[in-house]
């Protein structure tokens, strides 16, 4: 695979979408209080412990599960998703000396790059395979 070198600034719109993360405690509850709110489920179930909720145009993703607080997770994660390989995104995060913390990695959903920003912030970068999350 040829991965491309790192873009301009002017050349990177779109290649990453904001997916914002919520744990939730239970998710038929928050399902139903998102759909009360006027959201949308798009993937998931009430019984899953993952779900993706949409606004309109926003995605909001919910997981079951308590954060990973071992690995710096906090009640609310910052997920994008990527519309190019992300072996692409990793390449041009090394280019740009943003830290790994996670290689690309397979998950129960796809696969998965974790990022550890400066601040200590983590970036999830997923890849998902809409069979898996069915």
């Amino acid at each position: 695979m040829t991965i491309p070198s790192n873009p301009k600034p002017d050349n990177v719109a779109g290649l990453l979408s904001l997916q914002p993360m919520l744990h939730v405690p239970d998710m038929a509850q928050a399902l139903g209080q998102f759909e009360a709110l006027g959201g949308t489920v798009v993937f998931g179930s009430r019984d899953g412990d993952w779900s993706l909720v949409r606004f309109g145009a926003t995605e909001l993703s919910l997981l079951a599960r308590p954060p990973n607080t071992e690995q710096g997770d906090t009640e609310f994660e910052l997920n994008f998703v990527s519309s190019i390989p992300i072996e692409s995104v990793e390449f041009r995060a090394r280019g740009a000396a943003i830290a790994v913390f996670q290689p690309v990695t397979d998950t129960f959903f796809g696969r998965q790059l974790i990022l550890k920003l400066p601040s200590g912030l983590l970036m999830k970068i997923n890849e998902i395979e809409a069979d898996l999350v069915r």
